[in-house]
Parts: structure tokens; sequence; C-alpha cells
């Protein structure tokens, strides 16, 4: 059985059911905010890029994190 993931705050999007729907959720997200794929923006948090700046100071940051849930 698949596993079950948080409902989305995204326009368009009730809930999503599986792993890959809520990674294709966080991809979504992170190119419309921040014009780069899901895949690259974790590569980039996981590597600290994004420590120690305030969310609210890059456009479109704060609703990547806010999704960040979905993927982990």
């Amino acid at each position: 059985m698949p596993s079950r993931h948080i409902t989305s705050h995204d326009p368009g999007v009730s809930e999503t059911d599986t792993k890959q729907d809520a990674e294709a959720v966080f991809d979504r997200v992170t190119r419309r905010e921040l014009g780069i794929s899901g895949a690259d923006f974790l590569a980039r948090w996981d590597a600290g890029d994004y420590e120690g700046v305030d969310v609210d100071d890059v456009d479109g940051l704060a609703e990547v994190v806010g999704a960040l849930p979905f993927v982990r």
C-alpha cells in the first residue's frame, strides 16, 4: 500500500497519494518559486547552501521550505 502524505496548500492540489506524487508537487513548487528542480534544491539544501539564510529574504524560499514535508 502506498504511503499517504500531507494535504497540500498549493492551489489545485488537494492531497498526494504516493511518494511519486509528493515529489512531483515539491518539484512543481520549487520550479515555480525558485526556478530550479526539486532535486537541485534538495542537493543545495543538504549541502548547507541555505544555512543561515532567512527564508523571507529570498523570494519563493519560504514556499519551498514549507513544501519540504512532502519529501522529507
